[in-house]
């Protein structure tokens, strides 16, 4: 585990953000709430499969550690350079997933500016650390 650090605390912040909008959605609105789980769930395994699944280095050296394990339980893809789809789904997936609670954050501004700096902080843990040390050369 020597080395994931970066991509586990990233992991971890991203993570924090989003339970923070499932949290408050749940508390809000069980409907959207459990909605926004299955986005969740949906939006996850798109950019896995779209992503993850492509990575030269999910299978050992994957610096974010879990979603290269993960992507074992989804149908093989070969590795190898990025399509224009595949950037495409795995941004599509990200902007739902990201995008789909701010209107129930807005309505509580602690947990709207809450939500914002952990998931900042973690993409800037991804940009500036783990992608720096990463060996996908196909990024």
């Amino acid at each position: 585990m020597q080395g994931k650090f970066h991509g586990v605390f990233s992991l971890i912040l991203v993570l924090g953000s989003v339970v923070i909008a499932l949290t408050h959605m749940l508390i809000v609105s069980l409907g959207w709430g459990l909605a926004y789980l299955g986005i969740i769930i949906l939006t996850n395994t798109i950019a896995l499969y779209a992503y993850c699944a492509k990575c030269l280095c999910r299978d050992d050296a994957c610096s974010h550690v879990f979603p290269g394990k993960l992507t074992r339980l989804l149908p093989l893809r070969k590795q190898g350079p990025y399509t224009l789809l595949d950037y495409f789904w795995t941004a599509l997936s990200l902007m739902a997933l990201f995008g789909f609670p701010l209107p129930w954050l807005w309505q509580n501004k602690v947990l709207f500016f809450g939500y914002w700096l952990l998931l900042l902080i973690g993409l800037a843990e991804i940009l500036f650390f783990v992608c720096r040390t990463c060996r996908n050369e196909n990024c």
